[in-house]
């Protein structure tokens, strides 16, 4: 596998924490920098700031003389992300929805609508990178600078655990109808509307998360 130089390293990244949320890699693995060249099919170098990135993201850990593993965490610590996470969206989307102009409304919408697009043939990797850009887009749209940075240093410790519960039975179209109800909330600005919306959906992904680290 091999990627375009300008993106490389965030691919990279990306592409690890998915083996990660698919169980191809567990807590507790230690990641090889010399294998993931042979794998992806380039230097060192890109692997070392892919690695980087995901040890910033909560992702991976260095330990001393030891290498690079991937990270463990209790089922506390990723319920109080998750948490954290819903508290900023209500935040950003209780924003946006006072603030919200006909482009950024066109552009979630147009998300929404790649993102059904994506049922045929049961694309997660497709959906969910379009699914996180349109939840960064919440953030962006709010102006709030300080919660969108907050947004993206906590998210990121997130991407396995959020891959594995869109990938759930039946998770990208209950995630798809949630979003488009945001969407329509946003539309008539009606808040109660998008916090419930988005009050569902936090449910549903705390029961998947909850099912997911007891089978562990």
């Amino acid at each position: 596998m091999s990627f375009e130089n300008t993106t490389l390293s965030q691919r990279i990244s990306e592409e690890i924490a998915i083996k990660i949320s698919e169980g191809a890699l567990k807590p507790g693995d230690r990641l090889l920098e010399l294998e993931l060249t042979k794998e992806f099919g380039t230097s060192r170098a890109p692997i070392r700031e892919a690695l980087f990135i995901l040890e910033k993201d909560g992702i991976v850990e260095r330990v001393p003389r030891k290498g690079v593993f991937v990270k463990k965490r209790t089922k506390k610590e990723l319920l109080d992300l998750y948490e954290v996470v819903y508290r900023l969206l209500e935040i950003a989307l209780t924003k946006l929805m006072d603030s919200r102009t006909d482009e950024q409304l066109k552009k979630i919408e147009n998300l929404i609508i790649k993102m059904e697009e994506t049922l045929e043939g049961n694309k997660v990797k497709q959906c969910f990178d379009l699914l996180e850009e349109l939840q960064k887009d919440f953030f962006v749209f709010s102006g709030n600078t300080v919660l969108e940075d907050l947004y993206m240093r906590i998210n990121g410790q997130l991407i396995p655990f959020r891959y594995i519960s869109l990938s759930y039975p039946t998770s990208m179209e209950h995630s798809i109808r949630e979003y488009s109800e945001i969407m329509a909330g946003l539309k008539e600005k009606d808040l109660k509307n998008i916090l419930d919306s988005l009050k569902r959906k936090e449910k549903r992904a705390l029961a998947i998360l909850e099912k997911f680290v007891d089978s562990q």
